[in-house]
C-alpha cells in the first residue's frame, strides 16, 4: 500500500467557509504551527499571527494544549485522528492527517469544522428527555401532594387564629410560608408537564401588568433599601396569558432583589415598543451578575445556586415565553449586575399554540 499522503491529496476537502485548516510541525520535542486559515479561526477569537509559529502552550491555557499534545502525537506517529474540542464558545471537529514521505512523518494536516449547532441540539434534546421524566413524574404525584397539603395548610390556618400562646404564631408563620413554597414547586412542576394546559389568552395593559408585579414585590425591595423604577412611553397591550407572563416577570424581579446588596441600589424596570408587531420588557439590576461557569447553565432544570431553589424558576419562565413565542435574553457580568430582554409579539400565531401534550 502506498503511505505517501501529502497535503494537496487533503486540500479539495478544506472547509474554508464553515471551518479552518492549519498544519504543523513537531520541532525540538514541542508542536509548531506552520500554517492555519479559515473563517472558524476568528470566531473561536484568534487570528493567524497568534498561532502560526507557536507551539500550543503559547495559545491555549495549560489544561487544553496537554489535551491537544496527546492527539498531535498521536498523528506525527503515522494515526489519522479524529477529536472534538472547544474554545472561544465554540465547538468543533477536527481531524488530523500525518503527511508521511519515506516512512518518516515530515508533516500534519488538520480540518476543523463547527458543530456547536449539533452539541446545542444534543444539549435541548438531554434537557427535553430530562422534563419528559418530570413531565411523568409530575402527573403522577401532583394531586397526591396537593388533597393533604391543603387540608394541612388550613388545620395550620385554624391553629394559628385559635393559639394563645403568640410565641408559637411565628412558628405557624413558617409552616404556611413552607406549604406555599411546596405548593409552587408542585405548580412549577405541573407547567413544565404541561405548559399549554388552562392557558387563557386575552388583551393584557402591559403597563398595568408591570406596575401591578412591581407593588407585588415592593415589600421585600423595602426590606433591603431597594428602589424599583419603571419607564414607558406608550400605553401598551399585548395578546397573553395575564397569569403567566406575571408569573415570569415577578420571578426576573425576585432574582434581581436577591441579586441586589441594600440600601440605595435600584432596578430599572422598562417597556417599549420595538416595532408594529412586538414590544420589549428590559429589567436591569446593578448586583452580584453571573459568573461564566453559571451562565451557560441557566435554563438547565434543577440547577440552582440558592439553598431553597429548586432549578426551575428562569427554566419556567424560558417556558412560558415560548408558548408565546417570545424570546428572552440574558446579558450579565460577574460583580456588575444582569439586564434581561423579553422580546413579545403583540399577536400570537394560533396553530403553533397547538402543542402536543
Amino acid at each position: 500500500m502506498n503511505d505517501q499522503r501529502t497535503a494537496v491529496d487533503y486540500e479539495q476537502f478544506i472547509p474554508r467557509e464553515t471551518g479552518f485548516i492549519f498544519k504543523f510541525i513537531k520541532k525540538d520535542n514541542q508542536f509548531i504551527h506552520t500554517f492555519i486559515e479559515g473563517k472558524l479561526i476568528e470566531k473561536v477569537g484568534l487570528c493567524p499571527g497568534t498561532v502560526t509559529g507557536k507551539s500550543l502552550c503559547e495559545f491555549l491555557p495549560p489544561d487544553q494544549a496537554k489535551r491537544k499534545e496527546f492527539f498531535y502525537e498521536k498523528a506525527w506517529n503515522g494515526e489519522q485522528v479524529n477529536y472534538e474540542g472547544s474554545f472561544g464558545g465554540v465547538h468543533y471537529l477536527a481531524i488530523l492527517n500525518p503527511i508521511i514521505q519515506n516512512r518518516q512523518t515530515i508533516e500534519v494536516i488538520g480540518t476543523a469544522i463547527d458543530i456547536t449547532g449539533e452539541k446545542n441540539r444534543e444539549k435541548q434534546a438531554q434537557q427535553m428527555e430530562k422534563l419528559s421524566v418530570v413531565g411523568e413524574l409530575a402527573a403522577g404525584i401532583a394531586h397526591e401532594i396537593r388533597n393533604p397539603l391543603t387540608s394541612l395548610k388550613g388545620f395550620a390556618k385554624i391553629v394559628k387564629e385559635s393559639v394563645t400562646d403568640e410565641k408559637l404564631i411565628p412558628y405557624l408563620d413558617i409552616m404556611l410560608d413552607e406549604m406555599d413554597r411546596i405548593n409552587q414547586i408542585v405548580n412549577e412542576f405541573m407547567f413544565i408537564a404541561k405548559p399549554n394546559e388552562n392557558v387563557r389568552f386575552q388583551y393584557t395593559n402591559v403597563n398595568k401588568l408591570l406596575s401591578d408585579c412591581i407593588q407585588f414585590m415592593g415589600p421585600q425591595a423595602n426590606l433591603k433599601s431597594i428602589e424599583i423604577e419603571f419607564e414607558s412611553e406608550a400605553q401598551i397591550s399585548l395578546y397573553c396569558d395575564r397569569n403567566q407572563i406575571k408569573q415570569v416577570l415577578i420571578n426576573i424581579l425576585q432574582n434581581a432583589i436577591e441579586a441586589t446588596e441594600d440600601n440605595g441600589h435600584f432596578i430599572r424596570v422598562s417597556l417599549e415598543e420595538m416595532n408594529a408587531d412586538s414590544v420589549m420588557v428590559t429589567i436591569t439590576d446593578k448586583g452580584c451578575g453571573i459568573s461564566e461557569s453559571r451562565f451557560s447553565r441557566l435554563f438547565e432544570p434543577f440547577y440552582s445556586t440558592k439553598e431553597k431553589g429548586t432549578g426551575l424558576g428562569l427554566l419556567t419562565c424560558k417556558r412560558i415565553i415560548d408558548l408565546h413565542q417570545g424570546s428572552i435574553d440574558i446579558e450579565s457580568q460577574h460583580g456588575e449586575g444582569t439586564t434581561i430582554r423579553i422580546v413579545l409579539p403583540r399577536q400570537i400565531n394560533a396553530k403553533q399554540l397547538l402543542i402536543a401534550e
